[in-house]
Order: structure tokens, then C-alpha cells, then sequence
């Protein structure tokens, strides 16, 4: 398989590889990387690459057989999620006994949710056309950012304590979530509702 990619050189401190959806390949490399250690890295990760350009073109292909996403859609499944996700970020706010501010749902082409320095919690309101404990999943993920603003083990450590299936939800979301932003790719812009208070 012959592998055609964009080398972008940055203040970074590491080199990484990026599939976008378009299956376009990014090399990201620092500033001075010769062109010969970012095609090694390259070789190096072929069958990595290899897999990820399938998994996109699989995603690609069940977006096409579910179709997209139509403006009246959006209002319904957002109009679900108002309902929804405040109702799971307030079950899991008291068992964990966990604060914060306003709630924000979304349409979001990139994101599935964010934690503010504020304490405000954002999410995609496509969420809630998945399977509800992946949904929990973000839910928790944003609300033990209230404690740490990071992805530390210390982190990880909280979420897995009040969500112990965590990972298998958190690898579901990568898996399948491609599927879900490629069904809105029409859509040039970003939909915001009205901030949901406690």
C-alpha cells in the first residue's frame, strides 16, 4: 500500500502521525527534523497507518449507509439531549459529590465534551444516540475534571473509581465516534442551545 502524506514541522518536542477523515496522512515533526528520520518514523508506523486509513474508510461507509444528519434531526436529538444528559451529570455530580456550574449541549464536529476553569460542562449532543453507558462515560470523564484540569493518573484514577468500565467505553467512543461526526459534515457550522442551569 502506497502511503501519501504531509510532513509539518512545529515547536513540538516529539513526532506524531495523524489520519484525518479525508484519509489525508499527518506527519508532525520539531523544527530541524530531517526529511530521511520523519520517513524512517513513517516506515516505522505503516501498519499502523495501514489500519487507521480502514478504520476511517469503514467509518466513511456506515455514515453513508445511515446517512446524514438533517437540520430537523439535529433539533430533536438536541431537544433529547437537554432532557438526557443534565439528568446524568446530576446523578453522577452527587455520587460523587462533585460541583460545577452550567451545563452547555452542543453540536460539536470534533468534541464530545469539555470541562471549563469555570465549571461549566459542554457536551455533544450527539451523544445521545449512542449506547447510555457511553454517554455516562463523558459524563464522568468531564465531571472529575472538576478536580483535575489534566489527564493525569491521578485523573484516571477518580474516573475509573466512579465509572469502572471506563476504558471499554472510552475505546467504543474512539472506535465508533468517527461514524457519528461523519453523519454532520454538512452542517458549516456549530449549533449552541441555551445554557442549562442547575
Amino acid at each position: 500500500m502506497k502511503i501519501t502524506y504531509v510532513i509539518q514541522k512545529s515547536r513540538r518536542r516529539s513526532m506524531s502521525i495523524q489520519v484525518a477523515d479525508d484519509r489525508k496522512i499527518i506527519v508532525k515533526v520539531p523544527l530541524g527534523t530531517p526529511t530521511f528520520v520523519a520517513e524512517n518514523f513513517i516506515r516505522e508506523k505503516k501498519d499502523w497507518i495501514t489500519k487507521q486509513i480502514e478504520k476511517v474508510e469503514k467509518q466513511s461507509k456506515l455514515a453513508d449507509f445511515m446517512g446524514p444528519l438533517t437540520e430537523e434531526d439535529i433539533r430533536q436529538i438536541k431537544k433529547k439531549a437537554r432532557v438526557i444528559i443534565p439528568q446524568r451529570v446530576e446523578y453522577y455530580a452527587k455520587m460523587a459529590d462533585i460541583s460545577y456550574n452550567r451545563i452547555f449541549i452542543r453540536l460539536q464536529k470534533s468534541r464530545w465534551g469539555s470541562c471549563s476553569v469555570d465549571g461549566n460542562l459542554n457536551f455533544n449532543c450527539l451523544l445521545v444516540l449512542m449506547p447510555p453507558e457511553i454517554l455516562d462515560s463523558v459524563v464522568v470523564h468531564e465531571l472529575c475534571h472538576r478536580h483535575h484540569m489534566n489527564h493525569s493518573k491521578e485523573f484516571y484514577d477518580e474516573v475509573l473509581r466512579i465509572f469502572p468500565d471506563y476504558k471499554r467505553c472510552n475505546k467504543w467512543l474512539k472506535q465508533n465516534g468517527g461514524v457519528y461526526f461523519k453523519r454532520i459534515e454538512n452542517f458549516g457550522f456549530e449549533c449552541h442551545s441555551n445554557a442549562l442551569a442547575r
